[in-house]
Order: structure tokens, then C-alpha cells, then sequence
């Protein structure tokens, strides 16, 4: 602590350095976007930290909400090894779930940020790379058995050598990725982003001084804490446990137990998830980083109301689980399709927290951000990238309002969107010949579910298509009397015949020039009895085609 009390600093000063500090991510995260080369920095899958010289984050820029958590597990195992080790001008690199990163394909890089011959901190850029190499492309196959199977694991080393970068790391890389020009590319936008959160932070301590810096950082964490606690604190002690069951254990079982409880004791909450089923022999186990990390964010979600992100938030949680569990496997367990679970974990601490306060959570949101990859096998002309697209329904119904229709969860923040259809004709050999809302769908209530999206494909190339569901047969759930979602869907049309894909998580098949396929979404759950809902906002559906006469007249016993 600086010797200064930090309660003589100026209010003023604090909320502008506050923003200062979300604007150089801000701008690390434009620099990123605009040199990045694959689709993956175009639908936003990546984000932007600053965190102090002990790793603690003090602010994001553009960001994935999940990333707070696990930029903050990432840090004290790359303090270890590099602390005191670098030169100015370093970045280093790592992708390794077992030593504090998500999955393969996403890529972590850190940089130190000198000032006066002394760290004052680091900048971090993550970016979910279009392959990592491996058995499936994409790197997210859910049949790998071990992360051996799942791509090149970099572990922490030095990508950038006092700003000259390391052309052996960069050659390991292109040498082991499926789409060498796209991979190495996103690395050098990485980079870029990293040196300029770098300048901007040094002319941020030139400005205002180090020590100065130093204290309203403080500052920033105190107050945030201080929100959280508050929060936290509205509610009555006691447990509250919700549990569930993913339906692809991979072995045509009964599926994978997932059990969550959260502990809520004066003004502190903790989560712990034992009685979660253990690790198993497919792609979904989620490394405990990310587990915690999926726990804070739900947390913050609901008690931190519009605190500054920043570590002071995490001073009030503590998420435990079991190792060896699915939700803390122990190496060497595959780990890429991850994010299926993901969101099921999300939606576990919303149902438990829903038995504790009910009138500040959401009903089930769809299930979660699906993704289509498609490797052609011809790349010609423009055409030379995989397709990555991500979709995804929208959010459950909330306590005093509809869900918020065709966004993607809460959990991704608000720049991540599917691909747009100029970009994605651009770049690759697919079409998308249509998307848009699917009437009478998500579920009734006081409030509404968000419908389901649907997206249409045709392909121009045989190729290699993955398709990944998030919810298979299980559905959303409403609270309050509020229905349930509903399932999605998946269909492929070739040579004029519809069939319709099995109920798997993941669907890896080929496909050949001229198919389509027809996906649409789970609609999310509904709020409330739907008796209750307003006749006029049943009747504003009904002239908006998002639900037709006859669903209301069945659903809601009204005349539209």
C-alpha cells in the first residue's frame, strides 16, 4: 500500500483514471480487430486486460466477461516463471489449459509494461485462434481422449524478444496449424495490441506519476469490492445448490452430473462444486480456471450491479471444486469442447441463486453460444479461410422484462455476434441465405423468453463440417412459473432429402458442394405465469409475427 492515504485522493481523478484505463483496452482491442486476419477477431472472440505488476486486473478493455477469471488464474503461474526475467519490449505466449488457460485454441499473450527500470504491470490479449492443429479442425473436436489428440500446446515462453520476434516459436506454429497465414497473422494482431496498451500505459504513468497511478488503482479495487459486498449482503446467508445433467457423456450413458452450490455468508459467496461427476474420456471437461472463471462472472452478474471491472471483485467469492472432477480435470484429460458445459455451469449458479433471489435472476437463456466450422477442402482466390460462425438466441426472461432476443450470453459481453453474411461470403466458400427469428418459440410467460434464431447455410465446397450444440435435449428452464424454452434443431438437405441431424453435442460430418443446412437455436425460458402477461404485449407479438393467433389463443387464452 503507497504510503499516501488513498482517501485523500481526489474522486475526480479516480473516475477519470478509471476510464483512461478501460480506454487503452479499448484500444488495445480496436488495434487487434483491425489487423487480425480471421473470422474469430471479426465476431469478437478475444479480449484485452491490464493487469498491476502482481497480476491483479485493473481494467478490461474489449472483453469477454469469462476472461476476468481466467487472466487472473494466468497470472501467478507467469509470474512464477517470469518474474524479474523480462527485458522491456518481451511478450510472452501460452496456451496451456493445465498451466491457467481456457483450451487450445485460445492463445494468451503478456506483456510487461516498464516504466523507470521498474514493472508497473502487464497488458494481456487472448484470441480464439481458426486452428491450433490436432485431430478436428478449429481444435474443439468433443472425441479426443487426451489434449495430446487436441493441437500444439505452447507452454509459457518468449514469443518477442526486446521487441524482435522469435521466428523459431513462429515457425513451431506454422508448422503445426491447418491455416498458417490466418494463425500467424492473429498472433502478430496479438502483438500489436499488446504494444500499444504498452505505449499508451507508459504515457498514462508519465501523465499522472507511478505512485499516483498506484493509489487510485487502489482505490478502484476498494470501491469495487465495496458494491459487491453490498450486494451480496442483501441477500440471507444460507446454501442453495441446483444441479443438472449434460446429456453427451460420450458414451451413450446417462450423461455427466453437474452440481453447484453457493454459499452466500454475510457479505461474502462462495461456490463449490462437489458432487460434480468426474473428469471423462471426451472433450468436455472444463479446466477449473475456467470453471471459476464462469462462477465470477455469473456472481458479478448478479451482485456488482455497474462496479468497475477490476480484481477488487474477486476479494468477496472463492470457488472450490474436486480435482479430478469434470469441472477440475487433472491432466491429461481433453479439454477443447469445453465451452458445451460452459454455459450448462452458468446456468447451474443462475438456478441456484434463483432459490435465494429469484426476483435478480434470469430464467435459462438458450443454452449457450453454438459455433459452425467448416474446412473446405478447395480454398481459391479470396475464398481461403475456415468458417467459424457463432450464434445464439438470446437471454431468458427476466424478473421485470422480456429476454433480450438474438444476443449472444451475458458471459461473451457485448461484442461478440455471429459473422455477418458480406463477411462471411467474403472470406469463405459458404453462403448464408438467410437468419432471422423463428415464431413461436422460447418460452411463455409474464415475460418472455427470447425466440429461437435461425441461421441457413449453403455450401460451395465439399468439405468438413462441425456442428456444436449446446442444448441437445434438455431445455431451458423458466422460473416462476414461466415455461420452458425450447429445443433446437438441425438440418441437413442434400440432393433434395431433409435429415435431420442426431442429438449429439457435436456433429462432425462431410457435406458437399451445393448442400444445406438448416440450424435453429433453442428459444430460451420464460418469467412469471403467462397468465399474467399484459394482453397488449401479447397483441404487439402478434403484429410483430413473432407469435401467431392460434399459439396465443392455446398458450395465453387471449384473443389477439
Amino acid at each position: 500500500m503507497s504510503s499516501t492515504r488513498t482517501r485523500d485522493l481526489d474522486p475526480i481523478l479516480i473516475e477519470v483514471m478509471k476510464n483512461e484505463l478501460i480506454s487503452i483496452g479499448e484500444n488495445m482491442g480496436i488495434t487487434l480487430k483491425r489487423t487480425a486476419r480471421s473470422l474469430a477477431a471479426q465476431v469478437g472472440d478475444f479480449s484485452t486486460s491490464i493487469v498491476d505488476e502482481e497480476g491483479r486486473i485493473l481494467a478490461q478493455g474489449f472483453a469477454i466477461g469469462l476472461q476476468i477469471g481466467y487472466v487472473t488464474g494466468v497470472m501467478p503461474l507467469f509470474l512464477n516463471k517470469f518474474r524479474d526475467k523480462l527485458a522491456e519490449g518481451d511478450i510472452v505466449i501460452s496456451n496451456d489449459p493445465y498451466g491457467g488457460a481456457s483450451h487450445l485454441p485460445d492463445i494468451i499473450l503478456v506483456a510487461p509494461i516498464f516504466w523507470q527500470g521498474r514493472v508497473e504491470g502487464y497488458v494481456v490479449t487472448v484470441l480464439h485462434h481458426s486452428d491450433i492443429g490436432g485431430r478436428f479442425p478449429g481444435g474443439t473436436g468433443i472425441s479426443c481422449t487426451e489434449i495430446f489428440e487436441e493441437g500444439l500446446r505452447l507452454p509459457t515462453v518468449r514469443l518477442y524478444r526486446e521487441g524482435v520476434p522469435d521466428e523459431t516459436v513462429y515457425d513451431i506454429v506454422r508448422a503445426n496449424v491447418r491455416t498458417p497465414e490466418e494463425v500467424v497473422g492473429d498472433l502478430q494482431a496479438q502483438a500489436a495490441a499488446c504494444q500499444r496498451g504498452v505505449l499508451e500505459f507508459q504515457r498514462l504513468l508519465k501523465k499522472y506519476g507511478a505512485e499516483r497511478v498506484r493509489q487510485c488503482n487502489e482505490q478502484l479495487r476498494n470501491y469495487s469490492e465495496a458494491i459487491i459486498r453490498k450486494g451480496i449482503a442483501e441477500l440471507p446467508d444460507g446454501q442453495y445448490s441446483a444441479e443438472e445433467v449434460f446429456e453427451d457423456d460420450g458414451m451413450g450413458g446417462p450423461g455427466i452430473a453437474l452440481k453447484a452450490t453457493v454459499c452466500i455468508e454475510g457479505d461474502s459467496v462462495s461456490v463449490d462444486f462437489k458432487g460434480s461427476a468426474p473428469q471423462v474420456k471426451i472433450a468436455v471437461n472444463v479446466p477449473f480456471n475456467l470453471a471459476a472463471a464462469c462462477a465470477y462472472i455469473s456472481l458479478i452478474s448478479v451482485f456488482a450491479g455497474h462496479a468497475p471491472i477490476n480484481a477488487g471483485l474477486l476479494r468477496a467469492m472463492k470457488v472450490t471444486a474436486e480435482p479430478g472432477s469434470i469441472v477440475h480435470p487433472l491432466f491429461p484429460a481433453a479439454v477443447g469442447a469445453r465451452g458445451m458445459v460452459m454455459w450448462r455451469i452458468i446456468d447451474l449458479i443462475y438456478a441456484a441463486l434463483a432459490k435465494a433471489a429469484p426476483h435478480r435472476v434470469f430464467a435459462g437463456g438458450d443454452g449457450g453460444a453454438n459455433t459452425l466450422l467448416f474446412q473446405p477442402d478447395k480454398r481459391e482466390g479470396a475464398r481461403k479461410m475456415n468458417t467459424r460462425d457463432i450464434f445464439a438466441s438470446g437471454w431468458g426472461a427476466r424478473p421485470t422484462q422480456d429476454g433480450v432476443e438474438g444476443v449472444v450470453p451475458m458471459a461473451l459481453g457485448g461484442l461478440f455476434r455471429s459473422v455477418s453474411a458480406e463477411v462471411l461470403e467474403l472470406v469463405s466458400p459458404v453462403v448464408l441465405e438467410g437468419t432471422g427469428f423463428v415464431p413461436d418459440t422460447g418460452g411463455a410467460g409474464k415475460f418472455r423468453g427470447a425466440l429461437s434464431v435461425y441461421r441457413r447455410y449453403r455450401f460451395l465446397s465439399d468439405g468438413l463440417l462441425i456442428v456444436r450444440n449446446c442444448r441437445v435435449t434438455s431445455l431451458p428452464k423458466g422460473l416462476q412459473g414461466g415455461h420452458d424454452g425450447t429445443r433446437s434443431r438441425v438440418t441437413l438437405i442434400s440432393d433434395g432429402k431433409e435429415t435431420e441431424l442426431p442429438l449429439r453435442s457435436t456433429v462432425d460430418m462431410r457435406v458437399k458442394a451445393g448442400d444445406r443446412l438448416m440450424y435453429i437455436q433453442p428459444g430460451a425460458a420464460g418469467y412469471g405465469e403467462p397468465s399474467q402477461r399484459d394482453p397488449q404485449a401479447v397483441r404487439e407479438d402478434v403484429l410483430d409475427e413473432k407469435l401467431s393467433a392460434d399459439y396465443v389463443r392455446h398458450v395465453y387464452g387471449v384473443s389477439s
